[in-house]
């Protein structure tokens, strides 16, 4: 089914243009505007028609270009859906989203274009319009377009793993590492070095209080409660978002003894006191009053300890935790790469990407490095149980959703008490995938990005950068070097399949996609949109296109026919790599080195057939071209380079070769014919699959 048009909406000068032609770049898709093709259509500014014919034929006009174009992209005019016909039209056939734009903004830009926009500032007398619309788009929100993604992601570091590094490190005394150079770290890895530095300031003025900015990270808030206390310094918390509500022990002041814990509210609480039991002056002893839950989780702690001099004790009832001891200096650690942001490209592999996720550790202890296999349980629809890895539940969750999957979920109660009611989160996002607002949790951000791979439609979300508090780097991964294959028609190519396998194979983040357009002018225009960074070029635009190329290289200018086209630097480069595709298909085929004495007939006179004439008479052939006549001759070799069967009457022997480069169906009506008289037969499968390899040479050089 085509997914839904996205439809941008909203007060003229508000930016629906500019949103465009950045989601065409970060999508790949198609985008059109409607006051642009207005001005194409009639030849005529907007300004004239509204002068000369005034606004009721100016309407008129734009709701009759509004029912002919199409894209997956389209910008509105800013009164386009003031004619409830339009807007009946608009949000059955797609997805309408209002652009919130600030009116200052609106104001400056309009009176910057004095005189291109004829009903100037609307935005007041139109509020309530623009405001009965469902879905709006803010500064701080994503739209994605539905497909698969591609190629290689390595994860961020693991923040449950740095965090604790970088405590022990301060504890230790050594330098706490830096942030790496270029490298944007989580919210909450800042949250832990900001309470770092202001305890490190405490430290060395002697003073006995400090206030740690934990942000809304439950993790730093957890383990610097004793932490700050076992240092003797009272510390104020700031929480901010929904930590102040979620679960948390402070201490005022710690000294050793037996602390009673419940194992199944938070493993960061145990977290927090083997930080902070080693330094006090006697030894201590937690004990768990209910089983310990996310136990990976603190055996990450029990070795990060261990690295830096401090032991602990495990005992049947939790842990015993001797006082007295420094943390030695560990030198420099690599934090692991992190589980359960990897999560969500693993769920995006179940539904269709084909991601490569490197830089992960399998003998990790985090809980989170299960979640392929708890994938696979979904695919066979068993009970999957959570409570060891809670923050894999949104991720988990999308697979079983998307695949109609029977699984049930157990040991769910702490997803209650995360960023938000991640159960009751998910359900909202699955009552309705395409406007989701993810309550300021980085996981149901990313859960429903997951979604949109495989959705009907675009889909917006709310406060995109809620992401960064565990994964900065998550949207790139979305975005997408964009390669074309074009011709008209071009209801089969095999071009997409082998590229996109080809991309995905080298790790790469690129898509090729196809792009039927009766003339080459239009699908140049479709490249220029969409940052497309190269094309490949079929019937029956192969010649047509040169005109169009800033340069040709000589083989190309030698054929007199473009395949493949580079985009690179504003310049637009053609390349032909039919000639040598067909020359190692021919070759395979017959089990020749060359074609030397080979008498051929070449069906066919077009850019195909020219690439083909070539290749044939490099290698040796003797090469008759045969073009809308019958064909006479006994040739050794028939090589078809038309769309058809054009020789339908001729007579085959079995001695002779076939050769169709057509390869839909796999048995073309030539072969069918000339395997009945004993004729060996191939289809230009192979030929494709050796020109493509050129192309991707072309298009994706080595460094």
């Amino acid at each position: 089914m085509k997914p839904k048009t996205l439809y941008l909406y909203g007060p003229p000068a508000s930016g629906k243009t500019t949103l465009a032609k950045r989601l065409a770049r970060e999508c790949g898709r198609m985008y059109l505007d409607l006051d642009e093709e207005i001005v194409r259509r009639t030849g005529r500014t907007i300004p004239d028609i509204f002068s000369k014919d005034g606004e009721a034929e100016f309407r008129r006009i734009e709701s009759e270009t509004l029912r002919e174009i199409d894209a997956p992209i389209i910008a509105l005019g800013g009164g386009t859906l003031l004619d409830p016909r339009n807007r009946e039209y608009a949000e059955e056939k797609g997805f309408v989203v209002v652009l919130d734009a600030d009116p200052e903004e609106i104001a400056r830009r309009i009176e910057a274009a004095s005189g291109t926009r004829p009903l100037g500032d609307m935005l007041a007398e139109r509020r309530a319009h623009y405001a009965s619309f469902a879905h709006h788009f803010g500064p701080d929100d994503k739209i994605l377009l539905p497909r698969p993604l591609r190629g290689r992601v390595v994860p961020p570091v693991s923040k449950s793993h740095l965090h604790r590094i970088l405590i022990a490190q301060f504890l230790s005394g050594a330098d706490v590492d830096p942030a790496p150079a270029g490298v944007k770290e989580s919210e909450d890895i800042a949250a832990t070095r900001r309470c770092i530095e202001a305890l490190a300031r405490a430290r060395a003025a002697g003073s006995a209080s400090a206030v740690l900015d934990c942000g809304e990270s439950g993790s730093t808030l957890r383990f610097f409660s004793p932490v700050a206390a076992a240092l003797g310094i009272k510390a104020q918390f700031v929480k901010r978002g929904r930590l102040a509500s979620r679960p948390s022990i402070e201490y005022d002041s710690i000294s050793p003894g037996r602390f009673e814990l419940p194992g199944n509210v938070s493993s960061q609480f145990v977290t927090g006191l083997l930080f902070a039991l080693p330094i006090l002056d006697g030894d201590s002893e937690i004990v768990l009053t209910v089983p310990l839950q996310s136990r990976g989780y603190v055996d990450m702690t029990l070795r990060v300890l261990s690295r830096f001099g401090v032991s602990v004790e495990e005992t049947e009832s939790g842990f015993r935790v001797p006082g007295r001891q420094k943390y030695a200096a560990a030198g420099r650690i690599e934090a692991e790469a992190d589980w359960s942001g990897a999560a969500f490209w693993f769920a995006a592999n179940a539904l269709g990407s084909e991601l490569e996720v490197a830089g992960l550790d399998r003998g990790s202890a985090q809980p989170d490095r299960v979640v392929c296999d708890l994938i696979e349980r979904i695919k066979m629809g068993e009970t999957v149980d959570v409570s060891e890895c809670p923050d894999n539940y949104p991720a988990l969750s999308v697979v079983a959703h998307a695949l109609r999957s029977p699984s049930r979920f157990t040991g769910t109660e702490r997803l209650r008490i995360k960023e938000s009611d991640r159960i009751e989160a998910m359900e909202a996002v699955f009552r309705d995938p395409s406007d989701v607002d993810p309550r300021n949790d980085h996981r149901i951000a990313m859960a429903a990005a997951v979604l949109s791979t495989v959705a009907d439609g675009p889909v917006l979300i709310h406060g995109a950068s809620c992401v960064n508090k565990s994964y900065p780097g998550f949207w790139d991964v979305f975005k997408m070097d964009l390669y074309a294959v074009t011709g008209w028609p071009l209801a089969k190519t095999g071009s997409p399949a082998l590229h996109n396998a080809a991309h995905a194979k080298a790790g790469r983040a690129a898509e090729m996609v196809s792009f039927p357009a009766r003339t080459i002018e239009e699908a140049l225009r479709f490249a220029e949109r969409c940052a497309v960074k190269g094309m490949a070029v079929t019937i029956p635009h192969k010649e047509a296109v040169m005109k169009h190329l800033d340069s040709v290289d000589a083989a190309a200018e030698k054929i007199g026919a473009v395949n493949t086209v580079v985009f690179s630097d504003g310049a637009k480069r053609g390349y032909n790599t039919d000639e040598p595709g067909f020359a190692k298909a021919i070759l395979d085929f017959i089990g020749r080195p060359d074609l030397k004495g080979v008498k051929t007939a070449l069906l066919g006179n077009g850019g195909a057939a020219k690439a083909v004439k070539c290749a044939l008479e490099r290698l040796g052939a003797e090469v008759e071209v045969v073009h809308r006549r019958p064909l006479l001759t006994r040739p050794d070799l028939i090589v078809n380079a038309t769309p058809v069967d054009p020789v339908p009457g001729y007579v085959f022997s079995p001695d002779q070769l076939v050769y169709d480069l057509r390869y839909e169906p796999p048995v073309t009506p030539l072969m069918e014919r000339a395997s009945a008289a004993g004729c060996r037969t191939e289809n230009g499968y192979s030929m494709l699959k050796a020109q493509a390899e050129g192309q991707l040479a072309l298009f994706c050089p080595r460094a």
